[in-house]
């Protein structure tokens, strides 16, 4: 996603109207990564990777997600980024 979807200008142009927060997943302590997958399949609900999740800034709650590594090219990720935003404007 990093080399091939962020880059484009279609996303650039909706990625800075968001506030992202990443989680890391990568260790070499075997218990620690099984935590960090634990805490992913909780939070996330989901072992795929990446995930990328809206929330709704006031009620904190899940609006939508998008299963990046399902992504085909940037426009559709930009799609989904203009959809959530137009779905926010609506529910406030």
């Amino acid at each position: 996603m990093e080399v091939s979807i962020f880059p484009s200008a279609s996303v650039r142009e909706q990625k800075v109207k968001f506030i992202e927060a990443r989680l890391h997943s990568d260790s070499n302590d075997p218990k620690l990564r099984e935590r960090i997958a634990e805490l992913i399949e909780t939070v996330a609900k989901n072992k795929a990777q990446p995930i990328y999740v809206v929330l709704d800034p006031v009620t904190e709650k899940e609006i939508n997600r998008f299963n990046g590594a399902t992504l085909g090219n940037p426009d559709q990720f930009a799609g989904f980024l203009r959809d959530m935003l137009e779905k926010l404007r609506n529910v406030h």
